[in-house]
C-alpha cells in the first residue's frame, strides 16, 4: 500500500492559526469519524490548544454500529472528554450539538471547528449557522483558509482547514474513511479488509464472487475486479453493506 506523504502547505497555517487563537476561543469543536472516532483524532491538538475545552462531535453516526457508538460515548465521558454522536447532515444535529455546548459552556460562544480533512467539519458548521456560507466537497483539503461567521445572536464560528500527519496518512483505514485519497491501486487490497469485518468467517476473496453475483463483469466472463472492489467500498461509506464501526472503546488506550 502506498505510504506517500499527503501534507498541504495550508495545514501548516492551520497549526499556527490553532495555537495563537486558543486563548481567545471558548471551545474547539473537534469532529471525528464514529467509526473510528480515536484513528481520526489529531493527537497534535492537545497541546495546540492549551487549557480551551474542547468538545468531540462523532459524526456519521448513521453509517456506525449504533451500539459501538454509544459504547465510545460512555467511554469517553471516563475519560471526562464530552462526546456528542450526530450525523451532521441530519436535522436533528444541530439541535444536539447546541446542547452539549451549553450544557458545558457558559457564554459568551467563540468556538471553532476543527478536526482532520473530509470529516464533516464544513457540514458541521454549516449546520450550525443555518445557511451554506462555507464550501463543503468530497475531496480532502476543499477549506483553504480560517473563516469566520458572526451570527445575530451573537456566537461566532471559526472554520479552518483540515490537519492531519504524515505518519497517519498511511493508515489504510483512512483511507477507506476518505480522509485521505485513496490509491486504486489499494481498492482490492482494501475490499479484502472491509469484507471480512463484515464476514469474519468468510474468505477474504469473497468481495469478487459478491462482485460477480452483482454483474461486475468484463469481456469474457471474468469479474471486474476493480468495479467490485469500489463497490464494496463504497458500500462501506454508505452502510449499504451493513453498519459498521472500524474501532470499538476496548481497542483504545486507557
Amino acid at each position: 500500500m502506498s505510504s506517500r506523504g499527503w501534507y498541504p502547505g495550508h495545514m501548516l497555517v492551520t497549526q499556527k492559526a490553532i495555537r495563537e487563537l486558543a486563548p481567545y476561543l471558548t471551545a474547539f469543536i473537534e469532529v471525528v469519524d464514529a467509526r473510528a472516532p480515536e484513528l481520526t483524532r489529531h493527537r497534535p491538538l492537545a497541546s495546540w490548544i492549551g487549557r480551551t475545552p474542547l468538545i468531540l462531535v462523532m459524526n456519521k453516526s448513521d453509517v456506525a454500529d449504533p451500539a459501538v457508538t454509544a459504547a465510545w460515548v460512555s467511554w469517553y465521558e471516563t475519560q471526562n472528554i464530552t462526546a456528542v454522536a450526530l450525523t451532521a447532515s441530519s436535522q436533528d444535529a444541530k439541535g444536539k450539538l447546541k446542547a452539549a455546548i451549553t450544557k458545558r459552556l457558559k457564554p459568551p460562544y467563540r468556538l471553532s471547528v476543527v478536526g482532520l480533512p473530509n470529516l464533516g467539519k464544513s457540514t458541521v458548521l454549516n449546520r450550525m449557522v443555518g445557511k451554506n456560507r462555507v464550501r463543503t466537497g468530497g475531496k480532502p483539503g476543499v477549506t483553504r483558509g480560517p473563516q469566520w461567521i458572526r451570527l445575530d445572536d451573537g456566537w461566532e464560528w471559526l472554520d479552518l482547514p483540515g490537519v492531519v500527519t504524515p505518519s497517519k496518512s498511511r493508515d489504510w483505514r483512512l483511507a477507506l474513511l476518505g480522509v485521505v485519497p485513496l490509491d486504486p491501486g489499494d481498492a482490492e487490497l482494501i475490499a479484502s479488509r472491509v469484507w471480512q469485518l463484515y464476514y469474519p468467517q468468510a474468505d477474504d476473496e469473497g468481495w469478487v464472487e459478491w462482485g460477480r453475483s452483482r454483474g461486475f463483469l468484463v469481456k469474457g466472463g471474468a469479474v471486474d475486479r476493480q468495479r467490485a472492489a469500489d463497490a464494496v467500498i463504497t458500500g462501506f461509506r454508505t452502510a449499504s453493506l451493513g453498519r459498521l464501526s472500524l474501532e470499538q472503546p476496548g481497542d483504545a488506550a486507557p
